[in-house]
């Protein structure tokens, strides 16, 4: 009995020892905030425009800002040489050899392309559009057709014609733009602006697809 009397306490003992129900106690304070720290917005790098090349709109090998001309239906309202220089005059040689001559006072010109920005009221309505490609030459029909040109790419003497789409590609030059005035009552009611201007990527443009930076020329084309 005594060994009886012994054991069963210990048996007892280590059962309690093997079994916990108490669950643990935290001390928690209403009163106390956790600060968590927010994501720092990622800053996009700024735009810097590091094209050097100057460029101008020429007529008659002329540079001009304003040209006066009427606007009648059905004709030409001018064609415009585009040089890489601002001089007032040039050498009175053909489109091409005056482009040629200030291409080539330049390094990495290839990798700049020629774009143009054209704007005007009809209607009561401001009308915009920005040209990259021969495929804009309708875009503002039926007030106004823009044709391109490429007159380096062509042999000497021979005759051409404005850019087509399917007869683009990537040596394809804008060395002029011709306006053509397609319509007369209910007309462009302003003078028309056009600016031409030497891009190289996609970040030369903003969100509303403006180019944006500073090799540019801008002239005013008014009725009379």
């Amino acid at each position: 009995m005594k060994k009886i009397l012994i054991i069963i306490p210990l048996l007892l003992l280590i059962v309690g020892c093997t079994k916990n129900t108490e669950k643990p106690k935290y001390d928690i304070k209403e009163d106390e905030q956790i600060e968590i720290e927010e994501p720092k917005e990622i800053e996009e790098p700024k735009y810097v425009d590091d094209n050097p090349i100057k460029i101008g709109i020429y007529k008659d090998n002329k540079l001009i800002t304003n040209y006066q001309t009427q606007f009648i239906h059905g004709s030409d309202l001018g064609v415009f040489d585009i040089f890489f220089t601002n001089l007032e005059t040039v050498d009175n040689n053909s489109t091409k050899v005056n482009y040629k001559k200030y291409y080539n006072e330049y390094e990495n010109i290839e990798n700049y392309k020629t774009g143009f920005y054209i704007t005007f009221e009809a209607n009561g309505k401001k009308y915009e559009e920005t040209i990259l490609d021969s495929t804009k030459k309708h875009a503002m029909a039926p007030y106004l057709y823009m044709y391109l040109y490429d007159d380096v790419n062509q042999p000497d003497g021979a005759w051409y014609s404005h850019i087509e789409p399917e007869n683009e590609n990537e040596n394809t030059i804008f060395s002029s733009i011709k306006l053509f005035y397609p319509y007369n009552d209910d007309g462009i009611s302003s003078n028309i602006t056009l600016t031409v201007f030497t891009y190289k990527d996609e970040n030369d443009f903003d969100e509303n697809n403006h180019y944006r930076g500073n090799s540019s020329y801008t002239i005013t084309i008014e009725s009379i």
